[in-house]
């Protein structure tokens, strides 16, 4: 009995996050057909397309950025400018994946749409926008092959010449800047503030578990750095003044070594 109320509870919830979902999607595209659709003008009786206005040093939103999150408190900072073109396609992806019937794909689903939402009325960066577009690569069927498509597309135009695909997509990115396309990657932004140590440097380091090696603590800066501390293991739970005595450069970023002081 207590599992079948559960099952049945589960449904109206699902029920209700995608109702939710779609209601979020349906404000966003009818404000990208306001805002960036292309009207149509009469011209000596016929009618002529507007192209599409890409605005002031336009960038191109992909899925990943926008599950991600953190473009919105990069935004809000002001430390991020111009224009954000958002493709329908993009939203009906993320749309896709709120609709999921996996929990966590569904939350992530869900916060993509939410962002959205929060960029295009954020109004504590004046210097941002976001537009809608419609435009759609309707003869190549992966998303990020349209992404790229369409990057190149608008690199053409006069205000598309410095057009910038933004991701947190390391494959995105690498095959986007292999096609001539440039890429912001909110990835390298966080690992470009990241505190920077040299060997001999002191440090303050909460030890929060056993290292792999026998004696070893490992501990966590504040921006998520990991320093391996010698004969730290008894100094669990304990914050320690440590001298680097290593820096090790890895794929994902710094690694420092360090020993008691």
């Amino acid at each position: 009995m207590p599992a079948a109320s559960a099952q049945i509870g589960a449904e109206p919830n699902r029920a209700f996050t995608r109702s939710l979902a779609r209601e979020i999607v349906k404000n966003l595209v009818a404000i990208g057909q306001l805002t960036a659709r292309p009207f149509a003008r009469e011209k000596d009786g016929k009618k002529t397309e507007k192209r599409l206005d890409l605005g002031r040093t336009p960038m191109l939103a992909d899925t990943s950025v926008l599950i991600d999150g953190r473009i919105l408190p990069i935004v809000n900072s002001g430390f991020l400018t111009g224009t954000l073109i958002v493709p329908q396609f993009i939203i009906g992806e993320v749309q896709h994946i709120a609709d999921s019937d996996d929990p966590l794909r569904r939350a992530k689903g869900r916060r993509g749409l939410d962002v959205a939402g929060k960029l295009r009325s954020q109004k504590a960066n004046p210097l941002f926008s976001v537009r809608f577009t419609d435009e759609d690569p309707s003869e190549i069927k992966e998303i990020d092959h349209k992404l790229i498509a369409l990057a190149k597309r608008w690199h053409g135009m006069p205000d598309g010449k410095h057009i910038r695909l933004v991701t947190v997509d390391f494959n995105l990115a690498h095959a986007a800047r292999a096609q001539g396309v440039r890429v912001l990657n909110i990835t390298d932004i966080a690992q470009a503030l990241k505190l920077s140590l040299v060997p001999g440097e002191e440090a303050a380091v909460r030890i929060a578990h056993v290292g792999r090696e026998r004696s070893q603590g490992v501990g966590y800066l504040v921006d998520g750095t990991m320093i391996v501390v010698e004969d730290a293991k008894d100094k669990v739970g304990l914050e320690v003044s440590v001298i680097i005595t290593k820096v090790h450069q890895t794929p994902a970023g710094q690694l420092f070594f360090a020993r008691l002081q």
